[in-house]
């Protein structure tokens, strides 16, 4: 009987971060999905240049598909701290992640990271620098 509680507690937790990290995905999911959106749509685009302030639609495209980008980073990010995803594949991503900020470290640190969680900005810092 209490090996099997053991086990019941367990399969919650695991349950509970399978949970966690779907609903997460998800949520990352919908923003991009949106951010395409705008990004598709030029009277779309126009109009939240103007709500944000940006003089040049552009360059709020520019910014939507960036973040877009780093989103996808940022989950597969959790994704790995949840155990959904492999070391090699988690090693591959790492790998771009760490590229890419390389190559653009203070567009990333004022246009990008401020949108990001800081637990991934941390390992950002972390690892990349």
């Amino acid at each position: 009987m209490l090996i099997t509680l053991v086990f019941l507690v367990l399969e919650i937790r695991s349950n509970s971060n399978l949970i966690r990290a779907n609903s997460y995905d998800r949520n990352i999911e919908s923003l991009i999905d949106w951010r395409m959106q705008v990004v598709a749509d030029k009277e779309s685009l126009a109009y939240m240049s103007e709500h944000w302030g940006v003089e040049e639609p552009e360059q709020l495209k520019k910014s939507l598909l960036l973040l877009s980008l780093w989103s996808i980073y940022e989950k597969t990010y959790f994704a790995n701290q949840y155990d959904l995803v492999g070391p090699s594949e988690w090693q591959r991503f790492q790998y771009v992640i760490c590229d890419n900020f390389e190559k653009v470290p203070e567009y990333w640190e004022v246009q990008v990271g401020r949108f990001l969680a800081p637990e991934f900005r941390g390992y950002i810092s972390e690892t990349c620098r």
